[in-house]
């Protein structure tokens, strides 16, 4: 079921009436059951992988929480990791791992050494296993006792605002809040609807619209050249984040409705004034859960001491594995690539950097170094689209190459493409949606919006909604990250 779907629709209002409606130690029954049935309605089989994840890291915590140290409770950690991530690279990276095994074999002529076979990936397996293993390391290291009730754990994983494609929640901030009974709050029930709305609006309008023409270009690169190219890898970086964070908004204003606070997964990451900057505000709750369970666990001292190559090199790692949880792909693998080497870069020549600022004078105007590392950020990242994707590397190198052919790149090109009624209709949605959330998070437009008159406020709302109906395009578009 998709949240861009009439069956949503229909699907979380019954579930919110519901919920007000049932007495409270009812309450967890009803949301466990309408998020497997959300679930299963994507395939049945998917449920069995989700069953296990939640009955192994379930069993290994409830040891744990039994056993007085860590030496004890190693056993179950491992337990509990080894097949929540062994089902998790089984079905997401088996034909990866023997695609690559068998072109290592081929050069000793041994040919197929492994038998390829079609593994369908139970959708959501890469977010709800992160939050298993961040669950299960948590009670290992004691800051969370286990927790004793397997339906509220159970709901835990399979939470049907989030199991699909996150907020990837750490079990410490969203378990205790299915304890506690939430009051119907009609400011927090607004809000929520606002959210809905907006990430409807950033799915369906801005997304979806801009799809059509990233998707002519990178199905077939050969074709496009020049600026073509340069503007697909920009609005492919709108449409990514336009869909991503309109999948978030409606799944934290999901749960909103119910009074469930989710974890916050954008924060204007397109303001961001470098490359580590960028990623503590873009998918938040993934670059914060592989630092706190990864990176923070990798070596970085020899004899005692903190070795600056120890840490640029962690960095590398947590990139490459940020890039390969994306997807099975070499793509991918060097798109985490280039973000670590942006990042370790940035580390090695920042001396230079504040001295380069201050001899020609940038320092002293804040404003224009802020909006210049504003820019060299956005072009780095946008640099980078170029490996987003499932298309072959080889293709991605062939964009590339195209991107400087500026040879067929003429009027006859971008007139039309000026003149298309739809192109400057996504090109300005996606300035207003950038503009919007400025004013929301850096002028509080939200806190003054709210102050006024109940009217004002309402047929702001059947605007965006009457907005939405009009240009909206209601094909039920699966998420980007669903693919995740």
């Amino acid at each position: 079921m998709l949240f861009n779907s009439i069956g949503y629709i229909v699907f979380l209002p019954l579930v919110v009436i519901l919920y007000y409606w049932l007495p409270f130690r009812f309450r967890w029954i009803l949301l466990l059951v309408s998020s497997y049935f959300f679930y299963i309605l994507w395939r049945v089989e998917f449920v069995l992988v989700l069953m296990t994840a939640t009955l192994v890291s379930y069993y290994a915590a409830v040891q744990m929480g039994k056993l007085p140290n860590k030496k004890q409770r190693m056993n179950y950690l491992v337990l509990s990791i080894v097949v929540n991530l062994g089902m998790l690279v089984f079905f997401k990276y088996f034909g990866f791992f023997s695609n690559l095994i068998n072109s290592i074999a081929g050069f000793t002529g041994k040919k197929n050494f492994i038998p390829l076979y079609s593994i369908l990936i139970p959708i959501g397996i890469s977010f709800y296993t992160f939050q298993t293993i961040g669950y299960a390391v948590d009670v290992y290291r004691g800051v969370l006792k286990p927790e004793k009730h397997l339906g509220t754990y159970a709901l835990f994983v399979s939470f049907f605002p989030l199991v699909l494609a996150g907020p990837i929640e750490r079990g410490r901030r969203l378990i205790p809040q299915f304890h506690v009974k939430h009051d119907f709050s009609p400011e927090l029930f607004t809000s929520g609807l606002r959210l809905i709305l907006w990430g409807m609006f950033k799915k369906v309008v801005i997304a979806d619209r801009l799809s059509l023409f990233i998707q002519p270009v990178f199905s077939n690169i050969g074709y496009f050249h020049g600026v073509e190219i340069g503007i697909t890898l920009v609005m492919k970086m709108m449409q990514v984040y336009a869909d991503f964070s309109g999948y978030t908004d409606i799944a934290i204003g999901s749960a909103r409705l119910m009074g469930f606070n989710l974890s916050p997964n954008f924060n204007r990451p397109f303001s961001a004034t470098s490359i580590a900057d960028f990623w503590s505000r873009w998918h938040i709750s993934l670059t914060s859960w592989l630092r706190d369970y990864v990176y923070f666990s990798l070596p970085s001292k020899h004899h005692g001491k903190t070795v600056m190559w120890r840490l640029n090199l962690n960095l590398i790692i947590l990139f490459v594995l940020v890039g390969f949880w994306h997807g099975p792909n070499w793509n991918f693998i060097i798109f985490g690539l280039l973000h670590g080497t942006f990042m370790v870069l940035a580390r090695v020549f920042h001396p230079f950097l504040l001295n380069f600022n201050k001899v020609t004078g940038l320092s002293r105007v804040p404003r224009l170094l802020n909006s210049l590392n504003i820019a060299v950020t956005f072009i780095l990242v946008c640099s980078t689209v170029f490996f987003f994707g499932s298309h072959s590397v080889h293709d991605s190198f062939l964009m590339i190459r195209n991107l400087a052919d500026f040879s067929k790149t003429d009027k006859a090109i971008l007139l039309p493409l000026l003149k298309n009624y739809d192109f400057l209709l996504g090109v300005a949605l996606v300035l207003f949606m950038l503009y919007f959330e400025y004013l929301i998070k850096v002028k509080s437009f939200a806190v003054k919006f709210l102050s006024k008159p109940i009217a004002l406020r309402y047929s702001a709302y059947l605007f965006m909604l009457f907005f939405l109906l009009v240009f909206g395009l209601f094909a039920s578009q699966q998420f980007f990250y669903f693919q995740f």
